[in-house]
C-alpha cells in the first residue's frame, strides 16, 4: 500500500465511508451554506478523495470555510459522511503540514489554536483570554472592540477572571492527560456506512416532571458572553418547578475547535463530563448550548459502542463511564414538561408576537444521534412558542447554518449567512427570532448591526432565547431575565405584553 492509499484508508476508517458509493449527485454542494466561498465545495472534495488525490483535497481552502453544519451528510442519498470527511482532511492537513496558504486558513487555525490552548490551560474557556490571544495572532486588534466594551459594561465579560483563573477546572491534571492522549493519533475505526433510506428517527420525549432535580451543564459561554441565557434558564426552571444541580468540576466540551482539528480530543473532553455526570448520579443533564449538547450526545453514543474509549476515560479520570446520564437541550426539557402543563403556568401570554423559530444546525443533526425533531422541517419549538400565546411564522431557513463558531475568523461569511436567514424570516412576517443556542444568538444578535449596514435591506430583529420567552410568559419581568443585555434592543417588544 503506497502513501496515498494509506491516506485514503485512514479517511475510510475514520469516516466509515466507501468513497466508491459517491455518484456525484451534487446535493451536498447544493445545500452547503458556505459552498460559494469554497474553491472545492463538498462534491468536488469527495471526487478528489474518490480519485486518490488526497493531498490536493488537503490543500483546499474549502476546509477552512466549512462550518461543520452537517447539512451535506444529512442530505446525502448514499448516506456518506461528508462532514466527517472535511474534518478528517483538516486534521490530516494540520498533522502533515499540507495546508492552504489562503488567509482563511490562517485566521481559522489561529482561532482553533487560541481556543484549545485556553482550554488546556484552564479546563474551561475564558472568553476574553481567547479573544486577546486570537487578536495577537492575527493582528486584528480593533475587530469587535465596540462589542467587547459593551459586553464588559454589561457584565458579560469579566477581565479579572482570566487573571485570577476563577472558574477553572480543579482537576487540571486530568485535562492535561486528555490533551496529551489526544496528541497520539490512534486510528479509531467507525462502523461502515452503507446506502440506506433515511427515515426520521425522532425519539419519544424524556420523562421530567415539576419537582424533579436534574443535572446542569452550562458550558463555557453561559458564564460569560451568553450570561443572559444562564439567567433565563435558571429563572424558567424555577417557575416550572425544576431544580438544577450543576455538574461538579465540569470542563469545556471542545466545541468547534476540537471537533474540527482533533477527533480524539473532541471525544475525550466531553467523555470526562459524561463520566462526572454518571458518577454524580444524574439521569438527565440540561445542556442549554446546542453545540455542547450535540458534542455530549454524540460522544455518549460513541462511548456506549467503544470499550477502548471507556477504558481510556477510566485511565484518565478514575471513573468508569456508564453512559447513564442523558444530556438534553432546553427545548427537550420543555417538551418533557408538556405544552399543556406550560399553558397552565402562563400568566402573561405573548400575544401579537410573530416569531421565527430558528433551530440552526446542531439541535437536529445528526439525525441518528440527536433524534429531537425532523432535521429538515422541525416543528417542536413552534408548538412551544404557540403554548406561550405567540404566533410562529412559517419560513424556510429555520435549519440553515448561521456560521456557528467561525464568527471571529470568518466574519464576512457569517454576515452573509445571517443576512439570508434574517431576510427570509422578515419576508415571512417575523418580528423577532427565538433560538436555543448561544452561538446562534451571538451570530444573529451581535453580528446583526454590521450585517444590516452591509446589505441594507433587513429591519432590526430582536433575538430571544426560548428560555427568556417562557420565563416572561410565566410571570418574570423581562429585565429580570437580562433581555436588556442583548445587542439588538429587545426589551420593548416583550414589555408590552
Amino acid at each position: 500500500m503506497n502513501a496515498l492509499d494509506t491516506l485514503k484508508h485512514r479517511l475510510e476508517e475514520s469516516t466509515g465511508n466507501n468513497y466508491n458509493c459517491c455518484y456525484q449527485c451534487g446535493k451536498c454542494t447544493a445545500g452547503c451554506p458556505a459552498g460559494s466561498f469554497m474553491d472545492n465545495p463538498p462534491a468536488r472534495i469527495m471526487r478528489l478523495v474518490q480519485g486518490g488525490l488526497i493531498e490536493e483535497a488537503m490543500r483546499s481552502d474549502a476546509l477552512w470555510f466549512c462550518v461543520g453544519c452537517q447539512t451535506c451528510t444529512a442530505r446525502c442519498p448514499q448516506n456518506m459522511e461528508i462532514a466527517a470527511t472535511m474534518d478528517s482532511l483538516r486534521e490530516l492537513a494540520l498533522e502533515m503540514d499540507i495546508v492552504s496558504d489562503d488567509k482563511a486558513k490562517k485566521l481559522v487555525t489561529a482561532f482553533h489554536v487560541s481556543f484549545l490552548n485556553n482550554v488546556r490551560k484552564y479546563g474551561r474557556l475564558h472568553e476574553l483570554s481567547l479573544v486577546n490571544s486570537y487578536k495577537l495572532r492575527t493582528r486584528t486588534l480593533l475587530q469587535d472592540a465596540g462589542s467587547g466594551m459593551k459586553m464588559i459594561i454589561n457584565g458579560k465579560i469579566n477581565p479579572l477572571h482570566s487573571l485570577s483563573g476563577k472558574g477553572s477546572v480543579k482537576a487540571k491534571d486530568q485535562i492535561e492527560k486528555i490533551f496529551a492522549a489526544s496528541e497520539h493519533h490512534t486510528l479509531t475505526s467507525v462502523p461502515k456506512r452503507r446506502p440506506v433510506k433515511k427515515e426520521p428517527a425522532v425519539t419519544a420525549p424524556v420523562s421530567i416532571k415539576p419537582g424533579m432535580t436534574i443535572g446542569y451543564y452550562p458550558g463555557c459561554s453561559l458564564s460569560g458572553t451568553a450570561m443572559e441565557y444562564d439567567v433565563s434558564v435558571k429563572k424558567m426552571c424555577s417557575l416550572l418547578g425544576i431544580r438544577l444541580q450543576e455538574i461538579e468540576d465540569w470542563n469545556c466540551c471542545g466545541a468547534t475547535s476540537a471537533h474540527a482539528t482533533n477527533h480524539k480530543l473532541a471525544l475525550l473532553l466531553p467523555a470526562r463530563n459524561q463520566a462526572l455526570a454518571d458518577t454524580q448520579g444524574f439521569d438527565y443533564v440540561l445542556a442549554p448550548c446546542a453545540a455542547c449538547q450535540n458534542r455530549q450526545v454524540t460522544t455518549r453514543k460513541t462511548l456506549a459502542e467503544s470499550p477502548e474509549l471507556r477504558k481510556e476515560v477510566r485511565s484518565i479520570t478514575g471513573i468508569e463511564p456508564t453512559c447513564t446520564a442523558e444530556f438534553i437541550g432546553v427545548t427537550q426539557l420543555l417538551e418533557a414538561i408538556d405544552p399543556e402543563e406550560i399553558k397552565k403556568r402562563v400568566v402573561k401570554p405573548l400575544d401579537e408576537l410573530n416569531l421565527a423559530c430558528y433551530y440552526g444546525c446542531l439541535l437536529v443533526r445528526p439525525m441518528e444521534a440527536m433524534g429531537f425533531d425532523d432535521q429538515e422541517n422541525p416543528l417542536k419549538m413552534e408548538s412551544l412558542v404557540a403554548s406561550l400565546g405567540a404566533r410562529p411564522v412559517n419560513w424556510a431557513f429555520k435549519v440553515e447554518c448561521c456560521g456557528a463558531g467561525l464568527t471571529l475568523a470568518q466574519q464576512p461569511l457569517v454576515e452573509e449567512l445571517t443576512h439570508n436567514i434574517a431576510k427570509n424570516a422578515s419576508i415571512n412576517g417575523a418580528d423577532a427570532f427565538v433560538v436555543a443556542c448561544p452561538l446562534c444568538h451571538a451570530n444573529l444578535d451581535m453580528r446583526q448591526e454590521s450585517m444590516r449596514k452591509r446589505f441594507g435591506d433587513v429591519k432590526p430583529m430582536p433575538v430571544y432565547y426560548i428560555s427568556e420567552l417562557v420565563a416572561i410568559a410565566c410571570g418574570a419581568d423581562p429585565a429580570e431575565v437580562a433581555v436588556g443585555k442583548h445587542f439588538v434592543p429587545a426589551l420593548d417588544m416583550v414589555s408590552k405584553q
